[in-house]
């Protein structure tokens, strides 16, 4: 694929969109613009364009009007892998976007095979170079003034980085891949991540979590554009249930983090269960301040110390309850509940399930 051809200051580009936006009237837009870069999910990518479609059969055995959108890519002829490709409309700082609804797939977590003798990045530093190429920073400034004229933005997974980079996320709530909730927090601090839910909005700005949430968006978005009887119908037509957190998949060892003070404190908190050790004893172990041992979870991971080790007693929790047939108040004493309630209330919490649904049926 040949680099884009263009150069920009970002903010003359997104005062040259807006001003062509507001002054030279163009034909009538789609109702939602889907933004494909090199790299994107396929998946992702094939979650929105079936559901968009599943819709419109839906809709029109209604009698009700049907949904338009269009593919814009890095490219004419987006790679998918394998193979594949998709045709697009290419990316460019004039690209016109009117009152659809722009709506970016995420992007492939993990960098590309490198070649025979070359060191693979991690993910986050490859994720970082991604959103720092020409199609990239293009999509972003188009994001940040599609955002300024009112009109919404939904992103998933990794390409919620992309509203970051537009300078959406400041002071506002945002899901992605639980796996890069602590970079999300890292790259843009004044954002609120919750990498717990599925979806969360935010003055017009749709973020979703892991890839296949990206299905969680869409149907939130036909919803909103085609009513509830039309997204409930393609979700009993997929077969889809509810999936309202992707907590249960957020352990925060699996993080890629680069901060290894996260694994010490793991292993600390796992070694000591059930009398977990207080903030204070774990600074002291680790030879940091309490400030700056909080500081470094919180850079790492998003999260706060107490937010960490509750999570290794839930990893331990959870283990019992699905290994062993111990009772439930047991189990909450290995962790250090003297309370069953505590482990409740922990399960509650995060899982948003009571203790007693984990343990499989025999």
């Amino acid at each position: 694929m040949q680099a884009l051809g263009f150069a920009f200051q970002q903010s003359g580009l997104i005062s040259a969109i807006v001003w062509i936006d507001h002054f030279i009237a163009f034909p009538a837009m789609p109702d939602l613009t889907i933004a494909a870069l090199e790299g994107v999910l396929p998946a992702s990518l094939a979650i929105t364009l079936d559901t968009l479609a599943a819709a419109n059969r839906m809709a029109a055995q209604a009698g009700q009007r049907e949904l338009s959108w269009r593919v814009v890519g890095s490219s004419a002829s987006v790679p998918l892998g394998h193979g594949l490709s998709l045709a697009a409309e290419p990316l460019s700082p004039r690209l016109r976007l009117g009152r659809s609804v722009l709506v970016v797939p995420g992007l492939q977590l993990l960098p590309p095979e490198p070649t025979r003798g070359a060191r693979r990045p991690d993910m986050h530093g490859y994720l970082v170079e991604r959103i720092g190429r020409p199609d990239a920073r293009c999509l972003a400034a188009l994001m940040q003034a599609h955002h300024a004229r009112g009109q919404v933005l939904a992103a998933s997974c990794s390409s919620v980085l992309l509203m970051g980079e537009a300078g959406l996320l400041d002071g506002r709530t945002a899901t992605t891949h639980w796996a890069i909730a602590g970079l999300l927090q890292a790259r843009y601090p004044q954002c609120r991540v919750d990498a717990t839910r599925m979806v969360v909005e935010d003055e017009r700005l749709i973020s979703a979590g892991a890839a296949m949430a990206q299905m969680d968006l869409m149907l939130l978005l036909l919803g909103r554009c085609m009513g509830h009887r039309v997204a409930e119908r393609v979700m009993r037509y997929l077969l889809l249930d509810s999936r309202p957190s992707q907590s249960t998949y957020a352990v925060w060892s699996q993080l890629a983090v680069q901060d290894g003070i996260v694994g010490r404190i793991e292993a600390i908190v796992e070694a000591r269960l059930p009398d977990a050790p207080g903030l204070a004893e774990l600074a002291a172990q680790l030879h940091v301040s309490e400030r700056t041992l909080a500081r470094r979870v919180q850079r790492a991971t998003g999260q706060t110390p107490l937010v960490l080790i509750q999570a290794v007693r839930l990893r331990r929790a959870r283990h019992l309850i699905e290994t062993t047939r111990l009772p439930l108040a047991e189990v909450a004493a290995q962790v250090g509940y003297t309370d069953p309630s505590g482990l409740h209330r922990l399960t509650s919490k995060v899982l948003r399930t009571a203790p007693g649904r984990l343990r499989p049926s025999r």
